[in-house]
This record gives structure tokens, C-alpha cells and sequence, in this order.
């Protein structure tokens, strides 16, 4: 009795409650997520920070409030975001690339800003300037398959040409090659590969690489180009070429 009682725990109640909440963890991780982002944002621009108080000061001057600072904070948020939104119409006119200028050498002649603005702004453009051909753009890298570990028993790990350029290390031909990381690419890393080892993959795109990496190879099948996402020759196929191979041998044992 006791023996049934426990099994019935562990295989109904139990294995119950964990299916339940398994199907439930997907909701329940989103709706984390959500409220981290909220939490964040009000703790970084909210009532109360520096950004929040500009903001309420902004709105209240413009509208006269003086003793309604949460009215004053909204409003101030939406003009903000109003001129975000005209700054973007004047982006996507091509005057994107003269302010961008102009901004990098009005913030170089700060000492202590310029060594915070200077890398961020390029991690920033890195990840956003798609198919400009600007510096550091990411879509101006091409897709290379690197061997390492050996011509035969090595692996091919998919990465990024960062550079055209050849550098000379040792006296070998090297390749600098940036290798994603998955499941978050850009945190990968650096290496130089001898030249022999890296393989051009013209067929794939970056965005496709990056896919691969951000899915944890499960959009590969589809996004791999068809030379290599290939299927390969099932088992059954090579299991039914064994007695093909073995029928012979037993027949001139017979005959003999």
C-alpha cells in the first residue's frame, strides 16, 4: 500500500505539477523579462535619476507645472522622444554620416569622455551600420569555415573575416578571424589562423551566420547554403549493401 502510495506520488501529483510548469516556464520567463526591462528602464531614466530629473524640469518649464512632477515627467518623456523621432527623419535623410562627424570630433577633444564615447561608439556601429561599408561594419565581413585540429580528424568552426589584410606571424601567412560565440555572438573572440585553414563560404550571408549562432544551430538546416547543409547517406542504406557484399563469399563456399 505504502509502495503504491509513493509511486502514485511521484508519477501523478508530482510528474503532474513538473508538467504543468514546464509548460508554463516559457510565460512565466517572458513576463520576468518584461518586468526586468521595466524595472531597469524606470530605475535608469524614472523619477528620481539624473536623466528622470532633467526630464521633469524640462516638462515643467515648458508647460508651466510647478507642483505636478509626475505630469511634468511624462511630458518631458514625450517631447524627448519626439525629438528622437525627428533626429531619425533627419538620419534617414543622409545627414546621418556629417552629425555623426561632427559629433566624434566635438566628444575627441574631451580627454576622460573620448576614452569612454570613442570604443562604445564603435561596438554601437559595429552592431547597427548594416550595409553602410563604413568602418567596422559588420555586414563588410564575409563568412569563412576555419579548420583546426588537422586535415582529417579536425573541426571546421563557421566565423568572420574581420580583415582583408595578411598579417605576417613567425614567418607564416595569417588570417585575423572573428569566431561568434554561441548563444550571443558578439561575444566571441579574436584569432589568427593560418591562411591555409580558412575556406571562404561566398554562398552565406553574416545575417544568416548570426542566426545560426543566435539559435543554437537549430536554424541550420535552413540557413546553411545546400553544398553543405547536404543530408548524408542514411544507415539503412549503407546496412543494405552488407548482404549484397556477403552473398557471393557463401555461395563459393557452397559450390566448393
Amino acid at each position: 500500500m505504502l509502495n503504491w502510495i509513493s509511486r502514485f506520488w511521484r508519477t501523478s501529483v508530482i510528474g503532474s505539477f513538473l508538467a504543468g510548469l514546464l509548460f508554463l516556464l516559457p510565460i512565466v520567463l517572458t513576463v520576468y523579462i518584461v518586468a526586468w526591462i521595466v524595472d531597469f528602464v524606470r530605475g535608469a531614466i524614472g523619477p528620481g535619476t539624473i536623466l528622470g530629473t532633467l526630464l521633469t524640469r524640462g516638462g515643467s518649464y515648458l508647460a508651466g507645472l510647478s507642483n505636478q512632477d509626475t505630469l511634468a515627467f511624462w511630458l518631458g518623456a514625450g517631447i524627448a522622444l519626439a525629438g528622437i523621432w525627428l533626429l531619425g527623419l533627419v538620419v534617414k535623410t543622409g545627414a546621418k554620416h556629417a552629425i555623426q562627424d561632427y559629433l566624434d570630433r566635438l566628444l575627441a577633444r574631451l580627454p576622460f569622455i573620448r576614452s569612454i564615447y570613442t570604443p562604445v561608439s564603435r561596438v554601437v556601429r559595429l552592431a547597427t551600420d548594416r550595409g553602410s561599408g563604413a568602418p567596422g561594419d559588420l555586414s563588410g565581413m564575409s563568412v569563412v569555415s576555419c579548420r583546426f585540429g588537422g586535415a582529417e580528424n579536425g573541426v571546421d568552426i563557421l566565423s568572420l573575416l574581420a580583415s582583408q589584410h595578411v598579417f605576417n606571424i613567425a614567418g607564416e601567412r595569417r588570417r585575423l578571424v572573428y569566431v561568434p560565440a554561441a548563444p550571443i555572438p558578439m561575444s566571441g573572440g579574436l584569432v589568427l589562423v593560418h591562411e591555409s585553414a580558412v575556406t571562404p563560404v561566398p554562398e552565406m550571408k553574416v545575417d544568416d551566420l548570426l542566426k545560426i549562432y543566435v539559435s543554437l544551430g537549430a536554424l541550420a538546416p535552413e540557413v546553411l547554403p545546400g553544398a553543405i547543409a547536404a543530408p548524408a547517406a542514411t544507415p539503412q542504406a549503407g546496412r543494405k549493401q552488407e548482404p549484397d557484399l556477403a552473398e557471393p563469399s557463401l555461395e563459393g563456399i557452397s559450390g566448393a
